[in-house]
């Protein structure tokens, strides 16, 4: 009877001390998984961001060389406009010059027919030209901004591949440290519910002490008076 009372005594000073290990290791398991977590989903955030920037940067790109293609198209346009405007105007003062010299009012009539188209198509290349201009300056314009956006979204692409690495460091030790934290708790649970079970198993095994009866006081006897 001493025996187990001294047994139950030790093991529920262990189940104690044990409870206590558990509860810590409980708490740090818990502290290392939100920091686990933490990294992870940063680490998840970081490359579903750079997917997207990669992504972007292709799909400005793409719009970047239309652009550009647009531009080279609209330059060679207006060069081919603008050499026409200079042979239109060669011709143009080689036909006032021939006017000049007209023997025949006939002859005076066709060359000035000639000049009045000349003049018209030289007013046609004009506006061209000035349409090319507008449309190039448009398009230069454009094409600052989109290299301006691509230039932005390099760097942050850029920033984010940079910081991926630390990350991947940090959710891998994180995740370690969370596999010893939580083989420690799964440890100290087992413990604790091998000396809960020989507690109860030691209790059992003690005889429950019966309850004390209380005596009941016997009532006084009363003496009968004798009737005189």
């Amino acid at each position: 009877m001493a025996r187990l009372k001294n047994k139950l005594k030790q093991l529920t000073s262990q189940k104690s001390e044990i409870s206590k290990i558990r509860r810590k290791g409980e708490n740090e398991y818990k502290k290392i998984k939100s920091i686990s977590r933490k990294y992870s989903s940063s680490l998840k955030s970081t490359q579903k961001r750079i997917d997207t920037f990669k992504q972007n940067a292709e799909d400005v790109n793409e719009i970047l060389s239309q652009k550009i293609a647009q531009m080279e198209s609209i330059r060679r346009l207006k060069s081919a406009a603008q050499e026409r405007l200079s042979s239109e105007t060669q011709n143009k003062e080689q036909i006032e010059s021939e006017i000049d010299f007209s023997d025949t009012p006939e002859e005076r009539q066709n060359l000035q027919y000639r000049l009045n188209s000349i003049i018209s198509t030289i007013e046609d290349i004009t506006n061209e030209i000035k349409q090319r201009t507008s449309m190039e300056k448009k398009l230069s314009q454009a094409i600052d901004e989109i290299e301006k956006k691509k230039s932005s979204i390099s760097k942050t692409l850029k920033k984010n591949i940079e910081s991926k690495p630390e990350l991947v460091k940090l959710a891998k030790n994180a995740q370690v440290k969370l596999n010893s934290a939580s083989k420690k708790f799964e440890s100290a649970k087992k413990r604790e519910s091998s000396v809960t079970e020989k507690l109860s198993k030691v209790k059992a095994a003690i005889p429950k002490a019966k309850p004390k009866t209380k005596k009941v006081k016997a009532k006084p006897k009363t003496k009968k008076v004798k009737k005189k």
